[in-house]
Parts: structure tokens; sequence; C-alpha cells
């Protein structure tokens, strides 16, 4: 029996990756790093929330946001205004880039307090 990974980031940008990465490390937060969304497939099966890039491929994103029906909880990293959460508040959290501060952080530790 798998136990759940704390966090997989799934982010095309390699330094935006590494910032996401070194954001929630430094508020004591695991995280899983992945640009590739067949790469991080493994990590995802037991993941309790999945940081989503709008940027990554219209089939990849399609299915990271299906994980919201499945019980995984979702932070989805937006350059626009659509409705990624599709108005679905406690299983997904949808953050406008350019990120600030402690937003990402933030986001993770709102959605975990969520049952």
């Amino acid at each position: 029996m798998s136990t759940l990974s704390a966090i997989v980031a799934v982010v095309k940008d390699p330094a935006l990756l590494r910032s996401i990465s070194f954001a929630l490390k430094t508020h004591g937060q695991a995280v899983e790093q992945f640009n590739d969304w067949t790469m991080a497939s493994e990590a995802i099966s037991r993941a309790e929330c999945v940081i989503l890039d709008t940027c990554l491929p219209p089939a990849d994103l399609t299915a990271g946001l299906s994980l919201a029906s499945r019980g995984i909880k979702l932070v989805v990293l937006a350059e626009d205004d659509r409705d990624y959460g599709r108005g679905n508040r406690q299983d997904i959290c949808v953050l406008s880039k350019p990120l600030n501060g402690p937003d990402i952080a933030n986001a993770v530790s709102a959605l975990r307090r969520n049952p």
C-alpha cells in the first residue's frame, strides 16, 4: 500500500518549478518536481495535492484538471482569466501568474485544511 506524497508540482518552466519547490520547502512542505505530465504520472497516483501549470499541453492540462474529481487537491497556475476551478473552491485553487511571495504555500495549506 503506497502512502500519499505531500505535493507534486507539474510545471513546464524550470525556473518557476525551482521557485515553487523552494517556496514550499521553506514552509516545511515536501514537494516532488516534474516538468512533464508523463514523468509525473506515478507520483501523481499517490499525491495529496498537485500543482498544475496551465502552460502544459492541452491534453495534459485536461488530465490534470480531472484529478479533482478523484479527490486530489489542485493548485492551478493560470496566465488567463479562464475559470479552471469550475466553481470548485474546495478542491481547486487558481493562482494567477506571476506569483507573489508565499502565494503557493498559502494555497496548498488552505487546500489541505479542506476535508
